[in-house]
This record gives C-alpha cells, structure tokens and sequence, in this order.
C-alpha cells in the first residue's frame, strides 16, 4: 500500500504539488484562526444555579433552597451528576452533563426545569444562572489605581522613555518619535509635574468611589465585548442607604416594621397616571417618585401621629449612606485595598484574542476616568500564550536549521536539505488544520505534543532522505 503511494506520488508530481499547496494554504487560514489559551480546558460541561437568600443560616438555605433545586436538576435531559452546596445566604448547584453536550442547549433545558420548580422555593428566592465559563475562564484581571496627576494636565502627560523628555500632547514631539512616546495619566506617589514643576494633585477618590466606578462605568463596557462572559467586582464598598431605626420611636408611635419597608418601598418608585385631553392635544400624566438623596429619604411618610400629623422616616430613624457588609477585601501589591474587575471568557472561545479586544476597550475607557484614576493590570494570561506558541516558533526554527546541516555535511547534497525544511512546517501546518477540524485549541500541552512531534518528523525525514540518496547513488 504505501510502495503504492509512493509510487503513484512519483508519477504525478505536479498533483502532489498542487495538492501539498492546498494543504499549506488551509492550514495558513487555520494557524490564523485557531483558538489559542495557555491552559488545556479540562473541565467538565456544567451548569451553575446560583440562588441568593438574604439573611439565612446554611442550614435554612440547605433545605428551602438547594434541597428542591438539586432534586428537580436530576431529571434534566443528559445530566449525569448534580450537586448542591449551602452557605450563609447563598446556595450553588451544579448540573453536570456529559462530554460532548452544547453548553447552551444544557442551559436551555436548565430554563425550562428551573419555571417547574420556582413554585417550591420561598417567595420572593430567583434562582439564576452562573455565567457561561469554566473553571479555566478567568483571563484578566486590573485594578483601578488612584494616583497623583498634574493639575494643569488632567487628561496626562507623553513621555518619550529614551531620550527622557516629556510633552503635554503628542503633537509636541517632533514626529519621528511620536510613535515611542508613552502616555502617562498619574504618578504612583507624590512630587512634582515633570512639565512645569507644579505639586502633584491626589485623585481623591475613596473606595466606595472607585467601586461606583467598576460597577456602573467599566463593567457593561467590558460585557460587551465579544467573548466575554462576565466581568466580577472585588474590592472597595458597594453603597447602599442605610436606615438605622431607633425601637423606642417605633414603640411610641406605634408603628410595625413591616409598615416603615412597604413606606419605603411605596415611596421609592414612578407610577403612570395614562394620558389627559385638553384642547385637543393629548398630555401623558406621570408622577415622579425615585428617592435621589438622603433629603427625600427623610421625607417619607410611615405613619399618623397621635393627632393625625403624618410621621416622617426621619422621625424614627437615622440615615446615612454607606458599605454593603462584606466579607472580603481586594488587596494590590501589598499598598492597601485596591478596586479591581476580573475579565471571565466564555466557554470555547478564543482566549488570546478575547484578551487583545479587553486591552482596546480597556484603552477606551481610561480616557473617561477622573483625573489621577488610572487601570493597572494584575493578571494577564496573555503573556504566558504568547510564550508556549514563542516556544513552538523557537523549537521548529532549531530543527530545520539542523537537519539542514546535518543533511548538507553528511549528504552532501542541498536538493536533500530542502526537501527536509519543507517537510516539516507543511506537516505542522497539516497537524494545526486537523486542530482546528476538530475544535482543539492550541495550548500548553497540545504546542507541546507538536514540539514533541517535529523530533519524529525530523528523524523520519533523515532516514527517508538518505535511503533515497543511497538508492540514487547506485
């Protein structure tokens, strides 16, 4: 058979060309599209329930929450494992499903249990689902980093790093070294403007601020692009009003806790009042009631005093705006508390590219920062991607250049030598086309399995080339 092959290759050299040009061309579009992570994505394909019950002990949790969940889960089309975890407040059930299973139809079956189910946990509990991730899927991570910036350069500063010199605009620079400068928005610590010599000015910006900022101002930007799961907040304060109610008020006026939350709830909300005809035109009537300050807090009506004068939130309680309770903190490099994102890709994607379009709207939106606020990256998987394949380029570059010169001194003959250089990158080529056929990415592992491979090929390839040179010579 192979006698057979080899001999119908001969004869037809120009078939074999065109059809190894074909080859290397596929396998060219499919070292471009291929998808390229540092970690081989071993996980199984799961479905996270994820449950939240305010105030509740694990225990309470374990048997409202979680008990019926799991038990409803186990019927689930392809399901072959579920399992239940109970903590303070929270409940987490997984739903593991077999090899091979769409991710999203998985999901989609959880849907439809999950409307079955919903009539057996306590009111007012909203299962939701986790993230379409695995456990490999954390990708990103940043900090956003209050600094010292100039005060007459709020927006930064250019720095041409080589020569040492600094420009207020790009265009300052003469434009041979514009494409070298790098923009600076703040100063780690304190001192002066490299510009004019003026005291740096502090960010200002505490960490209930910073978290404002992550949670309103870069996650939904960050969502948004494409193969991004979610975008998880860590660090700082969440803020949230706060009604600290004094029971001896509540005791004499007489008024339940139920009726100062249903006050609240009622007046914190725009209620329609549908449209009013006058002189033929039609006016669309509303009334307009979102609390926007501690000052409307305080106006709120709970209740009649002893002779019918309404009595006010403030009447009966203390308010303030702080912290949501935590239970954890975000720290940076040592230096304190730090505000952060973690960038969590989707199940399947390409990590290395979803990792370059995070950096572009990341650079995006820093120029929307308060002066002083800028984005400093703590984890970026990109770096050790970018090694394995750096790995792969140096391993196949060593080979061909010493089978080059082991068939040119010991052969004596160049004709062999490109015949072995070309071997080699087609069939990488052809082992990448493969990959990509199969959904395989590239990663650690299987750039090694190839780094490994090209031995074989090599010593393949020496041994074919010398028995030929060997038969020619007779």
């Amino acid at each position: 058979m192979i006698a057979k092959i080899i001999e119908y290759s001969v004869r037809n050299k120009i078939l074999v060309l065109m059809l190894a040009g074909l080859v290397t061309l596929l396998g060219l579009w499919a070292m471009r599209n291929i998808r390229l992570d540092a970690i081989p994505d071993l996980s199984d394909v799961q479905v996270i329930i994820v449950t939240d019950y305010p105030g509740q002990a694990p225990q309470v949790v374990d048997d409202q929450v979680t008990y019926p969940l799991s038990s409803a889960m186990l019927s689930v089309p392809g399901a072959i494992a579920v399992r239940g975890f109970s903590m303070m407040e929270l409940s987490f059930v997984y739903v593991i499903f077999k090899d091979g299973t769409d991710i999203y139809w998985a999901r989609n079956r959880i849907l439809e249990y999950l409307n079955t189910v919903r009539d057996r946990l306590p009111a007012g509990v909203e299962p939701r689902l986790g993230p379409d991730a695995t456990g490999v899927g954390w990708i990103y991570q940043y900090v956003l980093h209050p600094g010292y910036y100039c005060p007459e350069h709020p927006r930064g500063i250019w720095r041409d790093e080589k020569k040492g010199t600094w420009y207020a605009a790009r265009e300052d620079a003469p434009k041979n070294r514009r494409a070298s400068l790098e923009r600076v928005r703040a100063f780690d610590g304190p001192g002066t403007c490299p510009l004019d010599h003026t005291p740096l000015r502090p960010a200002g910006k505490d960490l209930a601020e910073l978290r404002s900022i992550q949670d309103w101002y870069m996650r939904y930007p960050l969502t948004s692009v494409e193969g991004v799961s979610e975008v998880a907040s860590i660090g700082g304060f969440v803020r949230e009003y706060q009604v600290i109610l004094d029971p001896n008020k509540l005791l004499a006026y007489n008024l339940p806790l139920r009726d100062i939350v249903m006050a609240i709830e009622r007046s914190n909300n725009d209620v329609g009042g549908s449209v009013m005809e006058t002189s033929e035109n039609e006016y669309m009537i509303r009334s307009r009631g979102y609390i926007k300050g501690l000052k409307d807090l305080a106006r709120v009506p709970v209740g009649l005093g002893p002779h019918g004068t309404p009595v006010f939130l403030r009447d009966v309680a203390s308010l303030a705006i702080g912290g949501e309770s935590r239970r954890g903190v975000g720290e940076w490099n040592g230096l304190g508390e730090a505000v952060g994102g973690i960038v969590v890709s989707r199940f399947g994607v390409n990590a290395n590219r979803t990792i370059r379009d995070v950096k572009v709207k990341l650079a995006e939106l820093e120029d929307g920062l308060p002066p002083g606020v800028t984005i400093k990256t703590t984890y970026d998987r990109s770096a050790l991607i970018e090694r394995s394949v750096g790995t792969l380029r140096t391993a196949v570059t060593e080979e061909l250049v010493v089978v080059a010169l082991i068939c040119v001194v010991f052969l004596a003959h160049a004709g062999s030598a490109a015949v072995a250089i070309i071997v080699l990158p087609v069939g990488l080529l052809v082992s990448i086309l493969v990959m990509q056929l199969l959904g395989i990415n590239a990663n650690i592992m299987s750039l090694g399995g190839l780094a490994l491979a090209v031995g074989v090929m090599v010593d393949s390839a020496v041994v074919m080339i010398e028995n030929a040179q060997k038969h020619l010579s007779w």
